[in-house]
């Protein structure tokens, strides 16, 4: 399997804190959850990484991940920072 970077990065939430900056990380962390659970949805997951040939299919495996980590719990979610959020707002007022 071709290696892609992940962007933005996965934070997961494991012992200790992990963070998922490209594609062959995740699939070694995926390969470690397959091991302990045996549920299907690691499995698919598992089984989109094996078949990144390029970048979009790399983007779309991640994506998943996301979505079962997310699903799981295992997300760590960046919060967006205050001051973009002023900024948002204060370009609104301008439109």
């Amino acid at each position: 399997m071709p290696d892609f970077p992940i962007d933005p990065e996965l934070r997961i939430r494991v012992s200790p804190p992990g963070v998922l900056r490209r594609t062959n990380e995740a699939m070694a962390f995926i390969r470690k959850m397959t091991r302990s659970r045996s549920e299907r949805a690691w499995l698919d997951v598992q089984q989109n990484f094996e078949e990144v040939w390029d970048e979009w299919s790399a983007m779309e495996a991640v994506v998943r991940l996301e979505l079962l980590l997310e699903a799981e719990g295992l997300l760590i979610e960046d919060k967006p920072a205050s001051g973009s959020t002023f900024y948002l707002q204060d370009r609104s007022r301008a439109a």
